[in-house]
């Protein structure tokens, strides 16, 4: 605790003031006392009663951080403690609405595909359907996350004509591949085709339920593959 200002201040009706100015843990604290003086004090000139008083003491708005102490203690009152509490609190408050308002989700049938970017590098994760694995040979991507993640890092105007080639390295086992992403204008779809099934559900042995992330390295100019869980029938 650092007393940053003392003042004293004469007031009417035989009371004095004494208020302070206190730096408890980077916060700024006004306080102060009234007493009554006792009879035959001393009287105090006119043009000394606020001489001591500076006027930052009184400037609250000054100080950002400013706690006024109503209870007008000497020592570093509960209502501080208190008060730093309720403060910590709403700053986790606002840091979990903002967590929970950049993690994007979109859940269709068994299909769940998620994007989040506090905490987690997975750009793109999806539980594998039984469409991902069967005959279809794609993996069909949610549409909004292939727009917002894979669409600007590609050729557009190819991807939605013979498709574009993407390097993808599988970071569970080390291995470089490759995947071909294909716009399908008739319906709008985005899908990651070509060696899907050999390359990836084969050689990883994806099951329904599985969970997989994507994610594009900037460095590398490539999308990192990773199978983030296992279903429980596996």
């Amino acid at each position: 605790m650092e007393v940053v200002e003392v003042a004293a201040l004469e007031g009417c009706d035989d009371e004095r003031s004494l208020l302070w100015l206190l730096k408890v843990d980077g916060v700024m604290v006004v306080g102060g006392v009234t007493k009554k003086r006792k009879r035959g004090h001393q009287e105090t000139s006119k043009n000394n009663k606020t001489n001591n008083v500076s006027s930052s003491l009184f400037d609250i708005s000054s100080y950002p951080k400013t706690i006024v102490c109503l209870h007008l203690s000497l020592t570093v009152c509960t209502c501080l403690h208190e008060t730093q509490i309720v403060e910590k609190q709403k700053r986790v408050q606002q840091e979990t609405k903002v967590s929970t308002t950049n993690n994007t989700c979109t859940t269709v049938g068994t299909s769940s595909d998620c994007s989040t970017n506090v905490g987690d590098p997975w750009m793109i994760k999806k539980v594998l359907t039984k469409s991902d694995l069967d005959d279809n040979c794609r993996l069909l991507l949610n549409r909004d996350l292939a727009k917002k993640w894979v669409v600007p890092v590609v050729d557009k105007a190819k991807a939605a004509n013979e498709g574009v080639e993407v390097e993808v390295f599988d970071v569970d086992t080390g291995f470089p591949l490759s995947l071909t992403f294909k716009i399908r204008p008739s319906n709008d779809s985005h899908v990651f085709n070509n060696t899907w099934i050999t390359d990836f559900v084969d050689r990883r042995s994806l099951k329904k339920g599985d969970e997989i992330g994507l994610k594009w390295n900037e460095e590398k100019k490539r999308f990192d593959f990773s199978v983030l869980h296992r279903s429980d029938d596996n």
